[in-house]
């Protein structure tokens, strides 16, 4: 990773975070990791049994585009969570977890609309409304004129305001993850219907060869991504039983040493 792109360094006794740009990244100080890799080498059967995991994980790289969410508690621990494994835990001053929270969610923001840009497979313009399909994600969002006017209308009535503002900033926009999606079809007005499980039916009134077209791309789609999200959970729990089978292993052969 060239050093040009960091954006901040927090130098810790035992640990040296570094945000780059696009990546987050936690490495052990060489003092610490050379105890640890001649703790493994004195212990012959956790070097064979857990060596692998030491070497996978030590340093951590995390692309900012895979990450969900990422918090601090109050004693300045930062938790980063990532889909699919186990969160990442970087003990920090609270001081020093406040600016470095700022920045990665600022950089996490620019990464993930970086993403989006990229995998837009298909967008519909309408007068008020915007259509954009991504390979993972169905978003429709309002113009701005017209989510202007909507502000103004809930600004200027404080009952609405405080019973539906917090509505209207949760839905829109509006995105739909693919793999939530049960069923695309065109009703017999021409408006595109979306169902889901967790919410109710979903109705974009776009033109009947709009509706079709996107209809057509979704249904190719829909069933690409819960694949990979089944074939992502799949091998994330092997992962995790994996993990447990080698700790397990381990634990036993360390048991035996020790009655020997």
């Amino acid at each position: 990773m060239a050093s040009e792109d960091i954006v901040m360094i927090i130098d810790k006794p035992h640990v040296t975070v570094k945000l780059h740009k696009d990546l987050l990244e936690v490495d052990l100080k060489k003092g610490v990791k050379k105890k640890l890799e001649g703790a493994l080498e004195s212990k012959p059967i956790l070097r064979e049994s857990l060596g692998f995991l030491f070497q996978t994980v030590v340093p951590v790289d995390v692309p900012l585009r895979s990450i969900e969410s990422v918090s601090v508690n109050k004693e300045g621990q930062v938790k980063v969570a990532i889909p699919f494994r186990k969160d990442i835990v970087i003990p920090l001053t609270p001081k020093e977890a406040e600016g470095f929270v700022d920045k990665l969610n600022q950089l996490i923001a620019i990464e993930k609309r970086k993403a989006e840009a990229k995998d837009v497979v298909m967008v519909i313009d309408k007068p008020h409304f915007t259509v954009k399909l991504h390979k993972t994600v169905l978003q429709v969002d309002l113009k701005k004129g017209i989510r202007k006017e909507l502000e103004d209308v809930l600004e200027a009535r404080p009952a609405i305001r405080g019973s539906l503002g917090f509505l209207f900033q949760t839905v829109i926009p509006l995105d739909v993850p693919l793999k939530d999606v049960n069923s695309v079809n065109v009703d017999e007005k021409g408006q595109i219907k979306i169902i889901t499980l967790l919410r109710r039916d979903i109705v974009i009134p776009l033109e009947r060869s709009e509706s079709r077209r996107l209809a057509e791309k979704l249904n190719e789609l829909i069933p690409i991504e819960k694949e990979r999200v089944l074939r992502d959970l799949l091998a994330a729990k092997r992962a995790e039983i994996e993990d447990e089978f080698q700790r397990g292993r381990a634990y036993e052969e360390e048991r035996r040493e020790l009655i020997r």
